[in-house]
């Protein structure tokens, strides 16, 4: 199930905060095996965020209509002969 863009981004946003802060306590208590699967989990998850922007930006370049506005009642052009 899909999710709107706004949750999508906050719960992304969370999940990052989460996975800095983790990183942060295990560097400050020097665990470099924890550090570097949080950092590597980082990473996933900057690539995850790249391919959410990337759906995002693709559903509302499709959003957007597909129609030119002609207005009728401006004068008419003469045509040169």
């Amino acid at each position: 199930m899909k999710s709107d863009p706004l949750t999508t981004a906050l719960r992304s946003v969370a999940e990052t905060k989460h996975l800095l802060e983790a990183l942060l306590v295990s560097s400050e208590t020097f665990d470099y095996a924890k550090a570097k699967k949080t950092l590597g989990l980082l990473n996933r998850k900057v690539k995850e965020l790249d391919r959410l922007q990337a759906e995002m930006e693709a559903l509302a370049h499709m959003r957007q209509p597909n129609v030119q506005v002609v207005n009728f009642r401006a004068a008419p052009q003469q045509v040169a002969q």
